[in-house]
């Protein structure tokens, strides 16, 4: 009985513990997630979707003010690209404010709009702002690629779309399929 009673109260404590730190990545469900391309958009307004373009891109919170991208393109057997990176923010509320990504894996070039016969651990830190006006989020790197979430209160998973639009004009679509809480506790 004794051993019983020890052992309900130890998984309530830890239930009500974890329900407690549940929503700190609540911040990041705009982005978090995992994501499929939907379509690509060339700038001669060719529209490209899968099978002849696909791609993944994961964003896994880390902490409150951090988190984990992966991003993976593909435009055939031989043009694979894939970027590791790491994003930080000063405050965890989304309000406008000024971000660091460091870009620690680049295979193929990396999420970018051609591929190259490149694989590197590059390191390469670049700034942007991520500029809130309402429920639009968009995060403007300096490198010229714009993540743009249109409307971030919407809370059906699979009804949440973002664009990237380089610098060259091309958009790609994105497309959240699954949820992804992070490290933190969920």
């Amino acid at each position: 009985m004794f051993k019983t009673l020890t052992r309900a109260l130890l998984v309530g404590s830890a239930a009500a513990m974890i329900a407690s730190c549940a929503d700190e990545t609540q911040h990041q469900f705009a982005f978090r997630g995992k994501w499929r391309l939907e379509s690509r958009q060339t700038p001669d307004g060719k529209i490209l979707q899968p099978p002849a373009v696909s791609g993944h891109y994961e964003w896994y919170p880390t902490g409150l003010t951090t988190a984990h991208v992966t991003a993976s393109i593909s435009q055939g057997q031989n043009q694979i690209q894939v970027s590791g990176l790491n994003y930080s923010f000063q405050s965890e509320a989304v309000e406008s404010q000024p971000f660091t990504r460091n870009e620690y894996m680049e295979i193929g070039g990396g999420y970018r709009t051609s591929p190259e016969i490149t694989h590197i651990a590059t390191g390469r830190i670049t700034t942007g702002n991520m500029v809130v006006n309402g429920n639009r989020v968009s995060f403007e790197n300096t490198d010229g690629a714009t993540r743009v979430y249109e409307d971030i209160s919407v809370a059906v998973i699979d009804s949440v779309v973002f664009k990237v639009t380089f610098e060259d004009g091309t958009v790609d679509t994105w497309r959240r399929f699954a949820d992804q809480l992070g490290v933190l506790p969920k």
